[in-house]
């Protein structure tokens, strides 16, 4: 039963990404999925230096520098220089940016409303419950080496 589960656990999360991604491309906004998620990650994260955004997405620093130098010239992130760091920049959403974001949170709670429809509100809580627990399990697992 342990591989069906995670099995299903990711065919819903896989569904889920499909569903926000495609919604990308109907906004016709010219990002690619990649950078749609860079724009979200710093809308959750406002501040965000880079290499907090490139731990938080897993992905190295000149991919996130290529979509950060999009993103910038499209005027929906804007770097400002970090006071703690004098090499670091804090990233943050533009106006412009700020709206895109704001769409795709719209677009993210509908399809997560549809995603939940046929589950009730203690499914809901146990849910939470046990993906948090699972969340804790793969958080205090050593690094493999």
């Amino acid at each position: 039963m342990t591989g069906e589960l995670i099995d299903i656990l990711s065919d819903v999360s896989n569904r889920f990404q499909q569903q926000l991604r495609g919604d990308v491309q109907t906004f016709d906004i010219g990002l690619t999925p990649f950078e749609s998620k860079v724009l979200v990650t710093i809308g959750n994260l406002p501040g965000a230096t880079q290499r907090e955004v490139a731990a938080w997405l897993g992905c190295d620093k000149a991919q996130l520098a290529r979509a950060i130098k999009t993103l910038g010239v499209r005027s929906l992130v804007a770097r400002t220089p970090s006071v703690y760091d004098w090499r670091a920049w804090n990233l943050m959403l533009t106006p412009k940016g700020r709206a895109v974001f704001a769409n795709f949170q719209a677009r993210r709670a509908a399809v997560a409303q549809a995603c939940l429809a046929n589950v009730t509100t203690e499914e809901r809580e146990m849910l939470f419950s046990i993906l948090t627990k699972m969340a804790d399990g793969l958080l205090s697992r050593p690094e493999q080496q």
